[in-house]
């Protein structure tokens, strides 16, 4: 079975992706990292638009310039990462049309981002996957 079935194979994906819990690997760049997600989900049967937004402390990873947004947070400061995200994704789903992808890259889902989660899957027809690390893909 596909991860995207349907509708949601074409429709537009949203990543979030905290790079404090789920660093980068010291034998990648940022650049290489951000091509392995998108071929990771274009196996996966995605083929639609993909934009990621990075959160977390961006020092020493150089990133380019075209399809990803930078949120610098100094290293540490995982509530105010969390809840930017938070704010992320409510900003995204209000600006994205339905049937879309949400993509959580973290280390752990708080009560906060299940109950916007639900909230959203419940409102919309939007499809959520959870990624953690050594996980894999993970359907919300």
């Amino acid at each position: 079975m596909s991860a995207f079935p349907g509708d949601y194979a074409a429709a537009e994906t949203g990543i979030f992706w905290d790079i404090e819990d789920c660093k980068i690997d010291v034998d990648l760049n940022a650049s290489q990292v951000l091509q392995n997600i998108k071929l990771t989900i274009s196996r996966a049967g995605h083929h639609g638009t993909v934009s990621i937004r990075a959160y977390g402390d961006m020092t020493g990873h150089e990133f380019p310039s075209e399809g990803i947004k930078l949120n610098h947070f100094p290293a540490g400061e995982r509530y105010a990462r969390h809840s930017k995200m938070l704010d992320g994704l409510i900003a995204w789903s209000a600006e994205h049309p339905q049937p879309s992808n949400l993509m959580l890259i973290m280390k752990d889902t708080s009560p906060d981002f299940i109950e916007v989660v639900q909230l959203l899957k419940s409102k919309k027809n939007y499809m959520f996957h959870i990624v953690q690390p050594g996980s894999g893909f993970g359907r919300a």
